[in-house]
């Protein structure tokens, strides 16, 4: 029915298209007719006339902001090449306000402190309870104690366009 070259050419184009497949799916994790589902933000509600009304903001939302402001101050390493710290996640553990893992990075380099926030009035007492280092697949303990590592993480990040730090999971 097919000769030899047929049949090799018809398995080579069979496999290109399958690696473009594959490619197209690592690249962009979605197929072309998925549409983008929008979530409501935690952070704000409808009023009835249609405008969004903040909500108040919440204990751990006053920590990461306050934290993100002083990491430069927290982290017990300096910044290489003249850079500055600044805060990619924060992983709260589930069910504390009181514990949470700050990941920052200075453009070069990357690292994690535990936390224990502790509310002072208006103002929050900060005692870092490990430090941490990135590892081949996780992160490496380098000082201090990790008494929340086998606990269950809420993780947020910075949404970009309006400033609030997003849970994630």
């Amino acid at each position: 029915m097919f000769s030899k070259k047929q049949t090799i050419i018809l398995i080579v184009l069979i496999l290109i298209l399958i690696g473009g497949i594959f490619l197209y799916w690592q690249k962009y994790d979605k197929w072309p007719w998925q549409k983008e589902v929008s979530v409501a933000s935690p952070t704000a509600t409808a009023s009835p006339e249609g405008s969004e009304t903040p909500l108040p903001p919440t204990l751990r939302s006053k920590i990461m902001k306050d934290l993100a402001a002083k990491i430069r101050q927290l982290s017990p390493v300096e910044p290489v090449l003249g850079g500055q710290w600044f805060v990619d996640r924060f992983w709260y553990v589930s069910g504390s306000d009181e514990y949470v893992y700050a990941e920052y990075e200075d453009g070069h380099i990357l690292r994690m402190i535990l936390i224990k926030a502790t509310e002072q009035g208006s103002n929050f007492d900060y005692k870092i309870e490990a430090y941490f280092e990135p590892g081949e697949s996780d992160w490496l303990l380098k000082s201090g104690q990790d008494s929340q590592g086998i606990k269950d993480l809420d993780l947020y990040e910075l949404n970009q366009n309006t400033g609030e730090w997003e849970k994630r999971n």
